[in-house]
């Protein structure tokens, strides 16, 4: 008797172990810039003063800590409105190996990706990282074009008072529709990691 009760517990137990990695619905979102990649060719355009007539360029790396310091009205962001500036800025991007890596370790155990970036043209976004993640990933992975998600994108105006709070209401609306039991992001901005903290998502500062 007592042997057939441990028999039962271990195929409950097994189960139930199975069920929490595999068969849970789950959602890694991934950021792009200094995430994914380091970007090649695309800049913001600051401004010390307002009134200054020349700017500095900023890689997408160095704008994070000028940003801490500044308020948007110091920034041009247009390279990222620009379709054929993303699109190359992308294709011709440095990968993050160790990043990818860990990446390919959540599709194995089950997880859909998305796209949660600060970019805008978001139907750009949605057409070129398919091709560069497909290829990079070296899998045979379907990336769905309705988890792909731009907060900067001036047509689809993401509502949120800066990046980090559009990212943190993509993520809360994912939450309030029940499609997946677990969601989590990767990404390298500390800002963002701290306010998603708050609302118990799951998360890797990379």
């Amino acid at each position: 008797m007592y042997a057939i009760l441990l028999f039962l517990f271990i195929v409950v137990t097994c189960y139930y172990i199975f069920y929490l990695i595999f068969q849970q619905e789950k959602i890694l979102f991934l950021d792009i810039d200094d995430t994914l990649l380091e970007a090649s060719g695309i800049f913001i355009y600051f401004k010390k003063r307002i009134t200054n007539k020349r700017s500095i360029k900023l890689t997408p790396c160095e704008y994070k800590k000028y940003a801490l310091k500044y308020s948007k009205e110091h920034f041009n962001f247009s390279d990222f409105d620009d379709p054929y500036i993303i699109e190359k800025s992308i294709i011709n991007s440095k990968p993050l190996r160790h990043n990818l890596n860990i990446i390919k370790k959540h599709i194995i155990k089950g997880w859909d990706l998305g796209i949660l970036t600060a970019r805008g043209e978001e139907k750009t976004i949605k057409k070129i990282i398919q091709i560069w993640l497909k290829k990079q990933l070296n899998m045979n992975y379907i990336l769905k074009e309705e988890n792909i998600h731009a907060v900067g994108d001036i047509i689809k105006n993401y509502p949120g008072k800066n990046d980090s709070d559009k990212k943190l209401k993509v993520l809360i609306k994912y939450r309030e529709d029940n499609t997946y039991n677990r969601i989590k992001l990767i990404d390298d901005n500390q800002a963002t990691i701290d306010l998603i903290k708050k609302y118990n998502f799951e998360y890797i500062h990379c």
